[in-house]
Parts: structure tokens; sequence; C-alpha cells
């Protein structure tokens, strides 16, 4: 049964599985699954929906035959499978993440600029972590890549943020300041905040903001090694700190 937040779901098609059809249609250029390859390569794009009809063909499809290798063979599966299997997982974890966000007692909007929803954690106990969600004109998130050896997320990517400190006059205040400490830019307005707190000791204030200046105009301090603006399905290509798709779905979702 297809999962209804899944249906019609876009999945890019890699580089490497759309050559090895093409080299299969060579080779098979008649047959049964001449039809979809010929459409993949077109359209280099699956939903959802097709990726599991072409995962029950090819469980279902000797292996090296040439209905098999048209659809993709051993590639497709296993990026199938992963896909599926990750955004299944996503999905559950979104949940729960979102029930989290109506459990914890989120974030208030006492800014005009934000929008009005959830209320803010009252808890000093916690560890207050500040995090921003910055996107560009073509909707792509900026990512910064932990520098190895990191007491934090070493090599992988991670969204700009940090811990709250004594000195900062809000966690607003400590969001802007990260981001100018790690980037160098400075943010205008929010379009959006929201905060989880998965883990007893820490809460994490999401904050969304759009940036229209130059992608390239990024000063990374030493905590950091590159940078990157990237749309959600190439991040789940990268290797990123643990739930970072999750809050970032959460970040574009709306709240009834």
């Amino acid at each position: 049964m297809a999962n209804s937040s899944l249906i019609d779901k876009q999945y890019r098609i890699p580089p490497d599985i759309l050559k090895s059809i093409n080299v299969a249609l060579v080779s098979h250029p008649h047959g049964n699954g001449v039809k979809r390859a010929k459409f993949m390569l077109g359209n280099g794009m699956l939903t959802y929906q097709a990726m599991k009809r072409i995962k029950h063909d090819l469980e279902n499809t000797p292996p090296n035959t040439p209905d098999y290798i048209l659809a993709g063979g051993e590639l497709m599966l296993t990026f199938i499978n992963r896909m599926l299997n990750t955004d299944r997982t996503g999905v559950e974890m979104e949940k729960h993440a979102k029930q989290d966000v109506t459990n914890n007692v989120m974030m208030g909007t006492e800014n005009s600029g934000l929008r009005p929803g959830l209320n803010e954690v009252k808890k000093k106990e916690p560890i207050d972590n500040a995090i921003a969600i910055i996107v560009n004109g073509d909707n792509k998130v900026l990512l910064l890549k932990r520098a190895v050896n990191d007491a934090w997320g070493s090599g992988k990517w991670a969204l700009v943020g940090g811990g709250v400190e004594k000195k900062d006059k809000s966690i607003e205040d400590a969001c802007r300041r990260e981001v100018k400490e790690e980037t160098g830019l400075v943010l205008g307005d929010f379009i959006k905040r929201y905060s989880i707190q998965r883990h007893k000791d820490s809460v994490e204030h999401m904050f969304v903001t759009k940036y229209d200046g130059d992608g390239m105009n990024i000063k990374l301090n030493d905590e950091n090694s590159a940078y990157g603006w990237f749309s959600i399905e190439e991040i789940k290509f990268l290797d990123t700190v643990p739930l970072l798709i999750e809050y970032l779905k959460l970040a574009f979702k709306s709240y009834d």
C-alpha cells in the first residue's frame, strides 16, 4: 500500500543508472522493457508509485535478462530500496517529530514578522541551540560541511547554528550571531520559527529565512570546511548530521 504522504513524489534517477539503461538499450533495442527504459532516459525522474512498480518487477524478474537490465538492474533496485526505506523512515520520524513539537510547548511569535502557531519553550534547564534554515531564490538550503575532527558532526553537512550564549539578548539574537560567525551573512527577517525538544537536555530552535544576496558571498570560519546550496532531493545524497531532512520537512510543512 502506498504511503499517502509520498504519492506523486518525484525522485531523480542517478546518472550511473541512466548510463546503464542507455547501454542496455543499445544491446536490447526490442522487448517489453524498451518503452519504459526510453521514458526513464527522457524524463530522468520517477514517481513514488513508479519506483514501487519497478521494484516489484525487478524482484520478480530473473537477473541478467533483457527486461531486468532495461529496468536498471541491480543498481536500480539498490537505489529504489534505499530511497523508499529512507522516505518511509522519514515519514515516521516526521510524525514523531511533529508530535514532539506539539507536546513540548513550542515557541511563540512575539515578532510581528513571524507566523503564529507554536509557543515558546519555557523550560530553562535544557541547553538552547539556535539553528538557521536559510533558503535562496532557487529554494535551495544553505548547508555547511563541518571540519574534520570537529567536536560535533565531523565531516558531515549541517545547517548553520550553535548554542545560545549568555551574551545573546535572545534566542533569535543567538541565531543571527551564529550565522554571522560561521558564514559572514547578516540575516533579514525570519519568516517562520519553531522548536523541537527530542532530548531532555537540549532544545533546538529553528529559524527559517530567505536570502536574496549573492550565494557565493560566504566567509567560513574554522568550524566548517565547505558550503553549498542544495535542494531537498540533493541533500538526500549527502552525508548529513542526524535528522537534518526531517527538520527541513518540518520547516516547509504548514501546521493547521
